[in-house]
């Protein structure tokens, strides 16, 4: 009998963590901000970013390709590409603001693509996304972000698939 009890209890402990936890939804950041810019705006939220990292695909972000990442001190470009047809394409870069530990430190953002009134279409569309690091992810002063290595990550992508991440380094 003392055995079923204690089975008892470790069920209910069990699922007493198991409950507690609690959805990206709920996940507050305690200094979320967002930066309208010319052509996409940044989120720097923790409970976007784990949306974005869960929900990563192409019913999350409508497709497109990153092309290129290039880093020149503290200006970022990301160059996508995406398919023509559409009345209104908007960017959106997001930032959980977290640095992981390692060596060079490494941060990550998504870039998610939505559209509207969307017609097919074979033609592509290009557009360089400027990011002012300064303006954006370095106004904390941090100084390790200064050096970090930015992983970029295509929303519309699984991380298994093909060129859907990209560090590029202050270098």
């Amino acid at each position: 009998m003392k055995d079923f009890y204690f089975y008892v209890l470790i069920a209910t402990l069990l699922f007493g963590i198991g409950s507690c936890e609690k959805s990206d939804s709920e996940i507050v950041d305690p200094a979320p901000y967002t930066v309208e810019n010319e052509n996409y705006t940044f989120h720097k939220n923790t409970g976007v970013y784990l949306n974005a990292q869960k929900n990563r695909s192409e019913s999350y972000s409508h497709s497109f390709e990153i092309e290129s990442v290039k880093r020149t001190g503290n200006i970022m470009q990301v160059n996508v590409v995406f398919p023509a047809g559409c009345t209104n394409n908007q960017f959106e870069i997001i930032w959980d603001g977290k640095i992981m530990e390692s060596h060079p430190v490494q941060t990550r953002v998504f870039v998610k693509r939505m559209a509207e009134e969307c017609v097919d279409s074979e033609e592509k569309e290009r557009l360089a996304l400027e990011l002012d690091l300064d303006e954006l992810i370095f106004k904390k002063g941090d100084d390790q972000l200064q050096n970090a290595v930015i992983i970029v990550s295509n929303a519309s992508k699984k991380p298994n698939m093909e060129n859907s991440d990209i560090p590029v380094s202050s270098n």
